[in-house]
């Protein structure tokens, strides 16, 4: 830890580590309160101790994994706000890279201001009203995106895939704020009243469902949609795309896995702090399935790429490790870990601290931490011979017509962007290598 840091908590918190000191007298509890005492008497400036607990808050957090934090008084409020379904925002979802701290976003929401806007999953905020993000804590950048229906916020962003000798790399952008309402579950294009078709053009046998994020709901709505569906017509696969989905609810994600499953381990929660004599982790809590399932034998799909993370995770490890569904695309995130929000009982304030982790049917680890390699066993792999990462081509090409679909349509469908008239399967090329699972199938 940098010296500055050392002194700041030195200082700052005496009264802390001291009690710390009076139980583990022959510790580091009892070094540290020495270190505290000296530097207390004989440090020659006094400073401002609010200020010294800020940053003695952010050495110490620093040390821990990158979603662990302290939250100022004033920030508590939007961590409520991110449970909730609507609020005045640009309308994406972000995330801090590991290695390098750059912002980057996770997924946008569709039909939202940035969506509009053209901000894409991949592409990395360099900074808000002209202020620098890369190493900013997270919540402090979410939180400038927040604000009063129709004010304005600068971005300056650098888009995913281009070489930084293109002039389209770096973007400067000003969204206008709107009452973001997300849906949770999307089909395959909009209908001129507004609704989903629920089954792909071009394989009206095969339906499609689009999860971008879970709530307490998902389930429910998923089960509904199926209910419907089977009632005109028996599926012959089910695709359930969760490219771009960052989480959400745990217990949404959970309840529909037990929709898929006759009984099972469905997840697991667990930590270091928990191994037995066995020296393996032990289970803190976990989620099994109860009988009954829909669309028995109908084999599903799941796609997942890089920006899969959390709840979206727990959801195709399960199925992946039940052999309810192949999983399709890229590895996902490497985000599955618990975060726990406590606020302070000696001052304003609270920490969001991790304090477990998701781990698989299979017993392996779906978190992925800062010392991880390629080679360890994080997040969700897709099965074999369905492993797929488009090019940039063919990313743009299938986000402009996807974009393009995801419109509300009055009479004709819209073709100001459709390349060559090709259905799904050939402008998605993540859902055509999804559709030979089916195709494979059908032959057999």
């Amino acid at each position: 830890m940098h010296r500055r840091n050392l002194l700041i908590v030195a200082i700052v918190v005496p009264g802390c580590f001291l009690a710390c000191a009076a139980q583990d007298r022959t510790g580091q509890g009892k070094r540290f309160a020495e270190v505290i005492q000296r530097i207390d008497k004989g440090y020659f400036q006094t400073l401002d101790q609010e200020q010294l607990f800020q940053a003695a808050m952010e050495g110490v957090f620093r040390e821990l994994d990158d979603r662990s934090e302290f939250i100022e008084p004033s920030k508590l409020k939007n961590y409520e706000r991110d449970f909730k379904k609507e609020f005045a925002g640009i309308g994406v979802e972000l995330d801090a890279e590991p290695s390098s701290g750059d912002i980057v976003v996770v997924a946008p929401v569709y039909g939202g201001p940035a969506w509009q806007a053209g901000i894409r999953s991949g592409d990395r905020i360099v900074s808000v009203e002209d202020v620098e993000t890369s190493g900013s804590n997270l919540s402090e950048i979410v939180s400038q995106f927040r604000g009063e229906v129709g004010t304005k916020v600068d971005l300056r962003i650098k888009k995913q895939g281009v070489s930084p000798n293109d002039r389209s790399a770096i973007q400067d952008i000003t969204i206008s704020r709107q009452n973001i309402t997300i849906e949770s579950v999307r089909g395959d294009r909009r209908l001129p009243n507004g609704q989903w078709d629920w089954w792909l053009e071009g394989d009206p046998n095969i339906a499609y469902l689009r999860i971008s994020h879970f709530s307490k709901r998902t389930d429910v709505e998923v089960a509904k949609l199926i209910e419907e569906l089977v009632f005109k017509q028996n599926p012959k696969g089910l695709v359930i795309d969760l490219r771009g989905n960052s989480g959400g609810m745990v217990e949404g994600g959970i309840a529909l896995c037990d929709l898929f499953l006759e009984d099972g381990l469905i997840a697991a929660v667990t930590n270091d702090r928990l191994k037995g004599r066995s020296k393996r982790k032990q289970l803190q809590q976990k989620w099994t399935a109860t009988s009954g399932q829909v669309l028995k034998g109908v084999p599903i799909a799941v796609l997942v790429d890089e920006f899969t993370a959390s709840v979206a995770e727990i959801v195709a490890a399960c199925l992946q490790d039940h052999k309810r569904a192949t999983i399709v695309g890229s590895r996902s995130f490497g985000n599955a870990s618990v975060q726990t929000i406590t606020t302070l009982s000696s001052g304003p304030g609270a920490i969001r601290l991790t304090t477990n982790e998701y781990q698989r049917p299979s017993g392996t680890s779906l978190n992925r931490s800062s010392t991880s390699s390629e080679s360890d066993a994080w997040g969700v792999r897709p099965d074999s011979n369905f492993a797929f990462s488009p090019t940039r081509k063919q990313l743009e090409d299938w986000i402009t017509w996807r974009q393009d679909r995801d419109r509300v349509r009055s009479g004709q469908p819209n073709t100001s962007f459709d390349p060559g008239g090709l259905l799904p399967r050939h402008v998605d090329p993540v859902l055509g290598r999804a559709l030979t699972l089916f195709d494979t199938q059908k032959q057999r």
